[in-house]
């Protein structure tokens, strides 16, 4: 009766034509207005999104169009045929169009997209076909015969941390709490793989699965734990943090190699530095450099140099509170994407903070944002960025398609991730206050800048060239000072986070 009635009423105020579109999906039966064209049926998006109970808007920096669904963002580009669901990019045949008010999607939006948003099967009826459905439903979780996959247990150590992967479905309703000197992690559903194993001893001394339930026993040498849910695929990350844990034979350290010379660049020593407890020194990269001029700005600005400039300002600043600053490049050189992080790794940095500006198709993009890295962009304008970042460099990585390398990602930054994203907050609250603008989040995306890096690793987009009231303040020195002294009160604010840690702050 009820989609009847709404049938009647849409049939009324005119927005349906005669043949309307019946969508079913998870959250019930939408009916919908149609139009045909280029041999395909195609809705309007802000009907969808009223429909389903979302919201349509448009993204602060790409202007691209957004329907947020049932908790997930599926960013639209209106350029190419393509859409993206938490980051997650789906290609389309049809670019999505505008017209007569309305952002017109494809039917095949509803059977791809709208699914992964959704949670379950969506099926078109009355299209022009019978009916068009999605893959199929999969069956309840308590249906009988469901098989479920064990949730995995990745293990990785060093000498002040101790982080364990879970991998599987359900991990985001997982519990996770700390019972005396265990930290338990409870599954509403499904079981863990085997998982006794050696682990070493002092911050994390044993780790042990039974069914459901997941127990890491913790040493004398552990301060606190955080965790962090990631999705494509779901994952629970339990970085435990503190001091002095032994390494098993079987999980040795990795080593890191004396960089190649690169002429220009910041010169090291034959023999690495040793590595101490202390939080002191700060890798800092100025982005672009030589040919690599980065973003255009009027009257000549290239980005290249405004990031030396801060990035010479930045390294005084810290070096004034006591802290080393090793940059990856001190004048208008080329330095390789993937030299930098070498450069940081054998420095035996505790920080890596890449330095760029930001340029977009509007002038009225404005604002600071903060990334870290991962194997999946936050959205669409995150993924093209990091794609333009990585061209850029000229950088030849080892993973296909400028993807991160996932050996490198799997020993290196997933250790460091939870801090990363600690970092990347850090910064950006401190940007935000800098440059009063509204707090955009702080975003994801697989720079190869940061890939490989053996400690925390945000890249920052200070500011948009293509704004020009933006452009004017950066070529200003004394807003350069600015910039600089916001980089140095976080990396402090960081810093005493690290050293004096506070079991009760919000997990990034």
């Amino acid at each position: 009766m009820r989609r009847l009635v709404c049938a009647i009423l849409l049939l009324v105020v005119g927005l349906v034509p005669i043949r309307a579109l019946e969508l079913r999906t998870p959250a019930g039966t939408v009916i919908l207005r149609q139009r045909t064209a280029e041999g395909t049926t195609w809705v309007c998006a802000s009907q969808l999104a009223e429909a389903l109970h979302g919201t349509f808007t448009r993204d602060a920096v790409s202007a691209y169009p957004v329907l947020i669904l049932s908790g997930h963002r599926i960013l639209i580009s209106t350029a190419t045929p393509v859409a993206s669901v938490d980051g997650n990019l789906i290609d389309l045949s049809h670019v999505p169009k505008e017209g007569d008010g309305c952002l017109w999607l494809p039917e095949e939006f509803l059977t791809s997209v709208l699914p992964k948003a959704l949670g379950g099967s969506v099926m078109v009826v009355g299209s022009g076909t019978s009916e068009t459905p999605s893959a199929p439903r999969p069956a309840p979780a308590s249906a009988p015969g469901r098989t479920t996959e064990k949730v995995g247990v990745d293990l990785a150590v060093g000498a002040d941390y101790a982080r364990v992967t879970l991998t599987g479905d359900g991990l985001s309703r997982a519990q996770v709490r700390q019972e005396g000197q265990e930290v338990v992690v409870l599954l509403a559903k499904g079981s863990f793989a085997e998982a006794h194993r050696e682990v070493g001893k002092g911050i994390l001394e044993n780790l042990s699965a039974q069914g459901g339930s997941l127990r890491l026993a913790l040493g004398a040498g552990f301060q606190r734990f955080e965790t962090l849910r990631l999705l494509k695929p779901e994952r629970l990350v339990i970085l435990l943090k503190g001091k002095e844990q032994t390494v098993p034979a079987a999980l040795p350290p990795v080593q890191q190699p004396a960089p190649p010379g690169v002429q220009g660049a910041a010169q090291v020593p034959n023999v690495p530095p040793a590595k101490t407890q202390a939080f002191d020194v700060i890798a800092i990269d100025p982005g672009h450099g030589g040919a690599d001029t980065g973003a255009l700005g009027p009257d000549g600005l290239e980005e290249k140099d405004l990031t030396l400039a801060i990035a010479t300002k930045f390294a005084s600043d810290l070096e004034k509170q006591g802290l080393k600053a090793v940059l990856t490049r001190t004048s208008d050189v080329t330095v390789p994407l993937q030299q930098r992080t070498a450069l940081a790794n054998f420095n035996q940095a505790d920080l890596f903070i890449s330095i760029h500006m930001n340029s977009a198709p509007t002038a009225k993009a404005h604002g600071t944002e903060t990334y870290y890295l991962s194997k999946q962009a936050t959205d669409l304008w995150a993924s093209q960025l990091a794609d333009k970042e990585n061209a850029a460099g000229g950088t030849e990585s080892s993973a296909p398609a400028g993807g991160l390398n996932l050996v490198l990602w799997d020993l290196a930054q997933t250790s460091h991730i939870v801090e990363s994203a600690a970092l990347a907050e850090t910064i950006q609250d401190e940007f935000n206050t800098l440059l009063g603008t509204q707090n955009r989040g702080v975003r994801q995306a697989p720079f190869v800048v940061l890939e490989g890096a053996q400690m925390p690793a945000v890249l920052v987009e200070v500011a948009f060239l293509s704004n020009p009231s933006e452009a004017k303040k950066l070529s200003d020195s004394a807003f350069q000072d600015q910039v600089a002294n916001a980089l140095t009160q976080a990396v402090l604010r960081f810093k005493a986070r690290y050293e004096n840690p506070n079991p009760t702050a919000p997990t990034p």
